[in-house]
């Protein structure tokens, strides 16, 4: 992988008094309550992955941030849990590698220094949708020398 692996989130010290005006704040970008998904209801071949517009947004729990997926791995695991060679409960959001930005952050993910806007790359299930609730420990953050657009 990228030398991304290497570099981690910067601790922030953040003094009693200002962490106490951010408890009241939702760390959020606009989230909406659905969004597309491909989603596997029944296993099967390819045809059991299907688009589906208004699947609801996961939830946003602590430890946890919401990242808004700008890119998806593709992998012939993927292929495995679609098929239920790999048994995953159902139904499920397909794939499990992604990257992009953080749209919502938990107050735990916060007080480990990432907010919304921040870019990253995360291996988590559920990566073919347009949002992914990620651990925060699962987090990479993608350098500013590395290029996510032409």
């Amino acid at each position: 992988m990228l030398s991304i692996a290497t570099h981690r989130f910067a601790k922030h010290s953040i003094s009693a008094a200002p962490r106490a005006a951010f408890a009241s704040f939702r760390f959020m970008s606009s989230v909406p309550s659905t969004m597309r998904a491909a989603v596997v209801r029944e296993t099967g071949d390819a045809h059991a992955l299907k688009l589906e517009t208004d699947f609801p947004t996961p939830e946003l729990k602590p430890g946890q941030v919401i990242v808004k997926n700008k890119y998806a791995g593709i992998n012939f695991i993927d292929t495995y849990h679609r098929k239920g060679l790999y048994a995953r409960d159902l139904p499920f959001v397909g794939g499990q590698e992604g990257g992009g930005e953080v749209a919502a952050v938990s107050d735990e993910a916060a007080a480990e220094g990432i907010k919304v806007g921040d870019r990253v790359a995360y291996s988590v299930f559920g990566s073919y949708a347009e949002y992914t609730a990620v651990p925060s420990a699962k987090l990479l953050p993608i350098p500013d020398e590395v290029a996510t657009s032409n």
